[in-house]
């Protein structure tokens, strides 16, 4: 954290620029002490570690993955490598779902001059290729990911490939090239083969969450149990989790995603308090918001003045329909988190934002909070 503040006070605001879900934390040291939530998605999103199953009737707290063959290696074998060729490198938590993997990772003591995360990464998606490749002897050859250059020495992973092949170069840097015909790879001394490589299991990168606070710990293993059940309900309400773009909204081009179906909904209120309410004139308007709630009305509300988050605060912990109004629009491949996930499932929120998605770290101005509870009024309205 301390690092994170240093970058802050110099005018360097962390991931202020690139909207990437595999953006690094330029502020942190990766070689040093830490605990990361990491996620592998496989390429191409296919489903080849497992398979999602439930009770039939379907039922979400039921859900579980069944493993395919290259699922149950990775968890019994190639996860077990991280720490027997990373000491200080302990996976503490695994979730292997069908397309990606999740694990919680605590690195206990500095990995010393020139290693780091990413290198650890790197060698265990290398171990998940090789599984796969064994598994799957008539695999197709191709040049996906680039041919991997010569001279396998341990300089050679700084040395550049014909393509973005990161992964690819490290395992020529340990002597291993799988040219086709060869699902199990050979050593080699002198150069690699000019054979095109097989595909790579995984996309390149991957995507990390620093823990900064003890507290964020719970919360993550929760959500690497909660992801079976989480799956389950995307499948059965697709529509739910879809973000739509460009779609008008009261006159203005937004974006959403939840049950659009609210707006339909004639009964909607306009959650907005002002700084001149006092205090009865809040707890008037909240017990009349909250009774409206109570009726099936929908509550709108870009929920930015701390009473404007208690009433909505407290309509969703009631089950109440809402929608909230964002100052960010949704990113690639978003999806709601925590209570959100549970209310888009049932149903019950729809999120809608009337600007692109950014990813600096700004505070919302005046213009867009007068913007926003404009908007709040004529959904209310519709």
């Amino acid at each position: 954290m301390r690092k994170r503040d240093e970058a802050l006070s110099k005018g360097i605001t962390p991931n202020d620029t690139v909207s990437s879900m595999q953006r690094r934390s330029s502020w942190h040291d990766y070689s040093a002490v830490g605990t990361y939530m990491l996620t592998l998605t496989v390429a191409g999103r296919r489903p080849l570690l497992g398979t999602l199953t439930s009770s039939d009737p379907p039922d979400a707290d039921s859900a579980r993955i069944a493993l395919s063959a290259l699922g149950r290696q990775i968890l019994t074998e190639e996860i077990a490598k991280i720490h027997h060729f990373y000491p200080m490198v302990e996976v503490w938590k695994t979730c292997i779902m069908p397309d990606h993997i999740h694990m919680i990772v605590r690195v206990s003591a500095p990995m010393g001059k020139g290693k780091h995360l990413g290198q650890v990464i790197s060698g265990f998606k290398a171990g998940c290729s090789r599984a796969w490749w064994a598994l799957s002897p008539d695999l197709p050859c191709g040049e996906p990911q680039g041919t991997v250059a010569k001279t396998p020495t341990a300089g050679a992973a700084k040395e550049a490939t014909a393509g973005p092949a990161r992964e690819a170069t490290a395992e020529a840097a340990r002597g291993v090239t799988v040219p086709c015909g060869s699902p199990q790879g050979q050593k080699v001394v002198t150069a690699v083969p000019s054979h095109p490589l097989r595909p790579l299991l995984f996309e390149r990168g991957y995507n990390d969450k620093i823990l900064l606070r003890p507290d964020q710990l719970e919360n993550w293993k929760h959500y690497l149990d909660d992801n079976p059940r989480r799956l389950l309900l995307k499948r059965r309400h697709p529509d739910l989790f879809l973000t739509i773009r460009d779609i008008n909204i009261a006159g203005r081009n937004c974006q959403m995603i939840g049950n659009r179906f609210l707006l339909n909904i004639p009964d909607k209120h306009p959650v907005i308090v002002h700084r001149a309410y006092n205090d009865s004139e809040y707890e008037a308007l909240k017990a009349q918001w909250l009774a409206a709630g109570e009726a099936g009305a929908v509550l709108v509300s870009a929920a930015i003045a701390q009473r404007e988050k208690e009433v909505m605060r407290t309509a969703m912990d009631r089950g109440y329909s809402i929608i909230l109004l964002r100052e960010n629009g949704f990113p690639e491949l978003y999806k709601p988190s925590g209570e959100a996930f549970d209310a888009c499932a049932d149903g019950r929120l729809l999120q809608i934002c009337p600007w692109r998605y950014h990813s600096q770290q700004t505070v919302i101005s005046r213009s867009q909070c007068l913007q926003l509870n404009h908007l709040a009024e004529d959904i209310a309205k519709m």
